[in-house]
């Protein structure tokens, strides 16, 4: 019988150190527990801490999983505390939020899982990271003034005045087998805050990019056309029109929840990326046409799959290839997996961009089920692929401390009944992105920030692999049923794939969006389509080699 052991997770003791414009490198510590505001002040910036009086003290804990971890909200299970500042004058101060551990703990953070959010003034939170296990940075941040050996949570900037609560919290790994163990172990951090005046962070890489690329103006009613300037006027008839004026092709920019983003639209050769590879061969499950990451998801799709159903996908030592869709604001790459070539023949799973082809959910017949997930958190069939081959791929490699818990967005907003369009309910994503509906009354409005929902299922998630969104896509230069030519749109493949954008439900059907030479929604459970990763990876260290060119691709060691 397994034996509880015995953990106390003690947050304690927090450092500030700050760089003031104007003023030398000044470092101020402090280390006060409970409610008493921390306060320092220097020229034109005033930062304050102020903690709860409460600590996270876990006693006789078990292993949980991230769905039970991230939504503790029992005292002693999380951990509040307040960043403030007061800034006067053309200030910036880059900071982040880091963990150390103390003490001698007789658990490995191995075992101890963190997970940090903000908490927002209506009440709810906001992910900031993807729940990891204990693991320090190996280099220091110059930007923010933090030191090796602590863990990073979170990184941002401030120029303004501001004040944001956030909320910790930790607790022992699911995959942690107490059994033996003796009980009575301990694990023990401190949370430091650290912040330095500066430039706002800008990665080697975004540099580069910017300097390799003239950033496009955008045009009014842009997102009306397909990125080769055709347009569809009737979707009845499907006859498109074509304005010349209208063809874009480049490196555009757009506002995103976390700054200025830089999109990649149209026929662009430059932005390919050569990023990790296999380390040992990679199999998948192959029935009826469609192709499941492990055997478990394909005996789920149908009981008769078996291990005479295995086919192999990539061979050990493989080089991963990717497309740049876009800088996001926090200055990390988002990428689109690409194959195992820069040059995929998409015509069919092997040397395709595609990692599977399987349904988006296995059930249609509710509007959750256009959700990436739904019921407060259940995995949509297409998550689960998407998290097992990031699992088994790069998540137990060196490339996995690249890859972060960036935004993603399933956007089950603005659900609407009454037959409209000729649909029986709507998200607001078709009003966004489909306005060939109503004659163009209104121009196609792709957006980067996530709507917010009050549904149960869909909504902005911290992820370290996920799928495009139906925006995105739009971004990239696709049109609703009109055949591009972007860098997206491959109009020679033969195939499609998921988007983790919902659509509609149309005759007890719901809808996802995905791609197949052009945007267009496809039903969840009734089609099949391909499953497309999408990661978004950070370094401080610049591209290695390459000019983004698929003969000689941007390298991210």
């Amino acid at each position: 019988m397994k034996k509880r052991e015995n953990i106390v997770i003690i947050v304690i003791l927090v450092l500030m150190l700050i760089a003031i414009i104007g003023v030398s490198y000044a470092a101020f510590s402090f280390s006060r527990t409970g409610s008493v505001a921390n306060t320092i002040t220097t020229g034109s910036i005033t930062m304050t801490y102020e903690e709860s009086d409460n600590v996270i003290n876990i006693t006789g804990a078990l292993p949980t999983t991230d769905k039970t971890g991230k939504t503790r909200t029992i005292d002693g299970e999380y951990f509040d505390f307040t960043v403030s500042s007061e800034i006067t004058g053309d200030v910036n101060i880059n900071y982040e939020i880091s963990a150390k551990e103390v003490g001698d703990g007789t658990i490995d953070g191995s075992n101890i899982k963190l997970y940090l959010t903000k908490l927002n003034d209506d009440g709810t939170e906001e992910a900031l990271m993807v729940p990891e296990v204990y693991n320090v940075e190996a280099n220091a941040n110059d930007y923010t003034g933090r030191p090796s050996g602590e863990m990073s949570l979170y990184t941002s900037s401030m120029n303004s005045s501001e004040s944001n609560n956030y909320r910790l919290r930790m607790y022992v790994d699911e995959g942690y087998n107490p059994q033996g163990d003796g009980g009575n172990l301990t694990f023990t951090v401190q949370i430091n805050v650290y912040g330095k005046a500066g430039d706002k962070y800008v990665p080697e890489t975004t540099q580069d990019i910017l300097e390799d690329n003239e950033v496009q103006v955008e045009k009014t009613n842009m997102f009306n056309y397909a990125s080769n300037g055709d347009m569809l006027t009737d979707p009845n008839e499907m006859t498109t029109v074509n304005n010349p004026d209208f063809v874009t092709n480049g490196l555009y920019s757009m506002e995103d929840a976390d700054g200025v983003s830089y999109y990649y639209r149209g026929n662009v050769t430059n932005n390919n990326v050569q990023f990790g590879e296999y380390t040992e061969d990679y199999y998948v499950y192959s029935y009826g046409g469609s192709f499941f990451q492990s055997l478990e998801s394909c005996k789920e799709y149908n009981s008769s799959c078996s291990e005479s159903n295995r086919v192999k996908l990539a061979s050990a030592g493989d080089k991963m290839y990717w497309k740049i869709v876009r800088v996001n604001g926090d200055g990390s790459l988002r990428l689109i997996y690409n194959g195992i070539s820069s040059l995929p023949t998409n015509h069919g799973l092997t040397n395709s961009y595609l990692i599977g082809i399987a349904p988006y959910n296995l059930n249609w017949n509710d509007p959750k089920y256009a959700g990436y997930t739904y019921d407060n958190g259940t995995d949509s069939f297409a998550k689960r692929e998407v998290d097992t081959w990031y699992e088994n791929s790069l998540g137990d490699t060196i490339y996995d401390s690249m890859v972060i818990g960036g935004r993603f967005c399933s956007d089950s907003s603005g659900y609407q009944t009454g037959n409209t369009f000729g649909i029986d309910y709507i998200f607001s994503s078709m009003i966004r992105l489909a306005q060939v509906y109503t004659d163009y009354y209104t121009s196609n409005a792709p957006t980067l920030i996530c709507p917010t929902t009050d549904e149960t299922y869909g909504g902005s998630y911290r992820l370290k692999a996920g799928l495009i969104t139906a925006d995105e896509l739009a971004l990239a230069g696709e049109s609703f049923y009109v055949t591009g030519t972007g860098y997206l749109s491959e109009g020679t493949s033969t195939l499609s794939y998921w988007t983790m954008t919902p659509a509609d439900l149309a005759n007890g059907y719901a809808g996802t969006w995905r791609e197949r030479s052009y945007l267009r929604y496809d039903d969840v459970g009734s089609n099949n389509n391909g499953i497309r990763p999408v990661i978004n990876v950070i370094t401080d260290n610049g591209f290695a080699s390459g000019d983004g060119t698929a003969s000689n691709p941007y390298v991210i060691e």
